[in-house]
């Protein structure tokens, strides 16, 4: 669970970094499910951009259900649900899940935005996973502390002052979803791959009307499904091979049910103006 300080610097700043979160052999699944992924051949749950001549893959959606599922394992990793829990409540789950790519030569910003606008009638939060070292001046998540309690527009707040926000791969940065944030495009290193779970709680989304009961209990399965996934693979170490393939087989037929309507996410807003 986050610590006292943590939490109290996600409450007044909206944001905190916590270092080395990602269990290494769990990261290293992770930069696998990503090298599988990164394939030009099948474009399905990909945005593709290209630039001076060269396609790069810059966004994956759905990534809990692809490749080696090592995404819905770090879902049921117990210290992520123990934060969403204390952040969200007891009846948190998550609303959707998907991959930035950064690219050394891609030239690709990440405008300044809002995950979601909403009425503050609950907390909600966005969790980064960095796969990928990433410094200051290099492509590092700029935000503007305070910024998910203010009133002003995403456009005013692009000009008030930011600070960046550096990470080690296995590092996890936690934001509220109101916290006005920005990045740069690569300068000098070549990747920088970022996991990102959004979660709320039952409660704030029926308080506000923002989905509908059936979306939330849909994507209420996805948590013990993480939860039974994450401890299988625990304890694959000590199975036969053929166990585990059912274990992977039963997985990605629940998630077939839960992906099967898809999620009409309440759009992030943006400033399309350029400053800083």
């Amino acid at each position: 669970m986050l610590t006292t300080t943590e939490e109290k610097q996600f409450n007044e700043e909206g944001f905190v970094m916590i270092p080395s979160f990602i269990p290494e052999p769990l990261l290293k699944k992770l930069q696998l499910l990503f090298d599988e992924l990164m394939d030009f051949s099948d474009t399905n749950g990909k945005a593709i951009h290209e630039n001076n001549g060269q396609k790069f893959i810059t966004n994956l959606e759905e990534i809990c259900r692809r490749g080696n599922l090592a995404a819905l394992e770090l879902l049921g990793y117990p210290p992520l649900l123990e934060i969403a829990k204390q952040i969200c409540g007891d009846d948190f789950f998550m609303k959707q899940e998907f991959a930035v790519i950064k690219n050394l030569g891609d030239d690709m910003p990440v405008l300044w935005h809002l995950d979601m606008l909403h009425e503050r009638k609950g907390k909600c939060f966005t969790v980064g996973f960095y796969l990928d070292g990433v410094e200051a001046g290099d492509g590092a998540l700029k935000v503007v502390p305070g910024s998910h309690v203010s009133a002003k527009t995403i456009c005013e707040l692009s000009k008030e002052s930011f600070i960046e926000a550096p990470a080690q791969a296995g590092d996890i940065l936690i934001h509220d979803m109101m916290l006005a944030h920005s990045s740069e495009p690569l300068r000098k290193n070549k990747l920088r791959r970022v996991i990102y779970f959004e979660f709320l709680s039952a409660a704030h989304v029926r308080a506000e009307n923002i989905y509908g009961d059936e979306l939330i209990e849909r994507r209420k399965k996805m948590i013990p499904l993480a939860m039974e996934y994450y401890a299988a693979q625990q304890k694959r170490e000590t199975e036969i091979a053929e166990s585990g393939a059912v274990v992977q087989s039963n997985a990605q037929e629940a998630l077939a049910f839960v992906y099967s309507d898809q999620i009409r996410a309440r759009p992030s807003a943006y400033c399309l103006e350029f400053h800083h």
